[in-house]
This record gives C-alpha cells, structure tokens and sequence, in this order.
C-alpha cells in the first residue's frame, strides 16, 4: 500500500513539474518544430528555377515572456550571401490561434561595444542575443503570421491579406503562407501590387525545406 502510494504522489509530482514548465503545449510544440537547421537542397536540385537555401532558427532569450526565435534565410551557395534576418516572438493570440511577430535587428549596442550585424550570421552563440535588447529591434508592423493547429504534427499560418508592407517600390504588400510539420517547413512568400496582382515571388509553390540539424 505505501508502495502505491509513493508512485501515485511521484506521479503527480512528475506531472505537476512538466505542466508547470510547459504552460502551452501547442506554442511549445510548434516552437520544436521549428527549431533547427534546414535546406531546400532536394527541391534545388530537382528544380533549377528554386535556389539552394538554408533556413536557421534558432531559440533565444528563455527567459523572457514568450518564445522567442532568431530567423536566417542564406544562399547555400558561394558565400552564403544571408537574404533575412529576423526576430520572431512567438504567442498565444486565442484558443486556436498562435501569433508570430517579425522584428528586424536596427541597432547593436552593449553600452561598451558596438556589434556588428554579421556576427549574428550562421549559427551564432545564443549568448551573444543576451548583448541586444528590445530597443535593438523594429517591429515589422501588419506582418505577423497567424498560426493554427491541423494535426498533431502539423501547423498552417498566413500573414493578413495587404497588411504586410514592402520596401520594394512596385510591391505594395506581400503575404506568406507557412506549413510547419515534423522536420518540414515550407514557406510561399508573394508580392502584390494594389490590383491584386502578384508582381513577385514564386509561382509554382513555396520554398520546401528539410531538417538538416537540430
């Protein structure tokens, strides 16, 4: 009898432990997903008109509200050339929903050395996020993606349709589309005119990448 209960309290104890670090299950298990290394390499090669891209996300700041994620687009090839770099705070919106804020790194500054951008490219310390601070970023407004649970495994999430502005004179908003499951992230950013039109981005589809690391 005191065997029993002495599994039934560890039990309990084991359970109460796990739901008191992981408050949001789904927030949690869709910021796993997308944590990593990952590469379109396949799509590239079996499709010439998709450049050869990997994708680094990489989990920062655990100590804030929220999960929070440094992003990076770069060219596989040559020197790497990086396309994006972005900060993305991950939260719960409403029941069904998770909402991603893009923020874009202005300045670096640790009050005694200033850092520059380009060594945040690759795969960098996360301790060296711990030297920026909010006032380091700029809210990339009307671009959040709104993320809903499918499966299990599987996420969806889109950006509001004309919310998203662009800095590219004949683009006047894009709108991305995101299917996040286990090891595949496949990301179709376009961009419209104001008729509607889409002037930019792929036609075919989105851009298919596969975990390469954790």
């Amino acid at each position: 009898m005191r065997q029993l209960l002495l599994i039934i309290f560890l039990s309990t104890l084991f359970s109460s432990c796990n739901s008191n670090s992981v408050k949001d299950v789904e927030l949690h298990n869709l910021v796993v997903l997308l944590i990593g290394e990952f590469s379109n390499k396949e799509q590239a090669e079996n499709d010439s008109s998709f450049a050869h891209l990997n994708l680094i996300n990489i989990r920062i700041w655990k100590d804030k509200p929220g999960y929070w994620v440094y992003s990076e687009v770069s060219d596989a090839k040559g020197d790497h050339h990086v396309y994006n770099q972005t900060i993305l705070n991950y939260e719960r919106l409403d029941s069904s929903t998770i909402k991603s804020t893009s923020y874009k790194i202005i300045s670096i500054n640790d009050h005694s050395t200033d850092l520059n951008i380009a060594e945040f490219t690759g795969r960098p310390s996360t301790k060296l996020f711990d030297r920026l601070t909010l006032d380091s970023l700029e809210i990339k407004t009307g671009c959040q993606v709104y993320f809903k649970k499918k499966t299990s495994t599987i996420y969806s999430g889109k950006t509001g349709k004309g919310s998203c502005n662009n800095n590219i004179d004949y683009i006047d908003y894009i709108m991305s589309t995101y299917v996040v499951s286990k090891d595949k992230i496949s990301i179709w950013t376009k961009g419209y005119n104001n008729s509607g039109k889409q002037v930019w981005g792929k036609i075919k589809g989105p851009y298919k990448y596969k975990r390469t690391g954790n």
